[in-house]
């Protein structure tokens, strides 16, 4: 049931966001173990001036940056596929949206299967009702 959100300085084209969309998946599915049919991947995108800044300045050369963050339940993934996971991820980015001087971030938020889940259910609901 992971979310993925990624926010990135240029807007994306619909083949890059249909394309990255497909690829997160595959890599959530095959590493951390998710079930593809929830995954849902977000993009959010700007060429705004004033968006992103890096060390205070506003980032103004052509050059992507990105953060992608994934929401997961807690507990449900080891330290080393949590690293694969991140590896993988910043490759496929990379490769996509070429890489870049600056910093970019991927993070995976752990939150407790109590306190989230999807269509009305939280995770924690839906371990109990599995058993």
């Amino acid at each position: 049931m992971p979310l993925i959100t990624l926010r990135a300085s240029k807007i994306l084209s619909e083949n890059i966001k249909s394309s990255l969309a497909e690829s997160l998946s595959l890599i959530t599915e095959k590493i951390l173990r998710k079930n593809s049919k929830v995954i849902v991947v977000l993009f959010e995108s700007s060429e705004q001036q004033g968006q992103w800044y890096v060390d205070g300045k506003i980032k103004s050369d052509p050059e992507v940056i990105f953060e992608l963050s994934i929401l997961v339940t807690k507990g449900t993934n080891t330290d080393e596929e949590k690293a694969e996971w991140i590896a993988q991820t910043w490759k496929l980015i990379t490769d996509v949206l070429g890489n870049s001087s600056h910093p970019n971030y991927i993070s995976i938020q752990e939150i407790e299967g109590k306190n989230w889940g999807y269509n009305g259910l939280t995770q924690e609901q839906r371990k109990i009702q599995s058993t």
